[in-house]
C-alpha cells in the first residue's frame, strides 16, 4: 500500500512540477516508458538556427535517486545540456535537483560557456540514448520546415 501511495504522490508531484516550471519554459514529451520519464523545452529547440544550441531536460526518478551530500531524495532533475551537431557531442551547463515538494535540493552552474569546444562538449551522442533520440527529433522539426 506504500508503494501505491508513493507512485501516486510522485505522479502528482511530477505534474505539479512540470506545470510550475512550465510558466517560461514549453515541456513536451520525449521519452515516456516504464522507465524513463524525460521532456524537453521545446522553446529552446524552436529557435536553433545553428550547429550549436542549449536545451533543458527534465527527468523524474521512480525510485528517487539519492545522493552523498543531498540530504533528501530526489525525485526530479532539470539539466541544461550544450550540444553541437557537428561534432555529435554534448556537455552539461547546469544542473538542478528537486525533492518530492519541487523543493530545489541542489542546483549547480558549470559556466563553461567561455571554455574551447572540446571542453564544452565531452560527451558523444550514443545511439539510443536520451540525447540521441533529442536530435532526430529535432531533425524531424526541422525536416517540417517548424522553427
Amino acid at each position: 500500500m506504500k508503494s501505491v501511495f508513493a507512485l501516486i504522490l510522485f505522479i502528482v508531484a511530477g505534474e505539479t512540477a512540470l506545470h510550475a516550471q512550465s510558466e517560461y519554459l514549453k515541456w513536451k514529451p520525449l521519452v515516456i516508458n516504464q522507465t524513463q520519464r524525460i521532456w524537453y523545452d521545446a522553446s529552446s529547440i524552436d529557435t536553433v538556427d545553428g550547429d550549436k544550441f542549449k536545451v533543458w531536460i527534465l527527468q523524474m526518478y521512480q525510485p528517487p535517486l539519492s545522493f552523498d551530500g543531498i540530504a533528501d531524495k530526489i525525485y526530479r532533475s532539470r539539466t541544461q545540456y550544450g550540444i553541437d551537431l557537428n561534432t555529435e557531442k554534448y556537455g552539461i551547463l547546469k544542473v538542478i535537483y528537486y525533492g518530492v515538494t519541487n523543493n530545489v535540493l541542489y542546483n549547480f552552474d558549470y559556466h563553461i560557456d567561455n571554455y574551447p569546444d572540446n571542453l564544452k562538449y565531452t560527451y558523444p551522442l550514443m545511439e539510443n540514448s536520451y540525447m540521441k533520440i533529442l536530435i532526430q527529433k529535432l531533425g524531424r522539426i526541422q525536416d517540417k520546415g517548424i522553427n
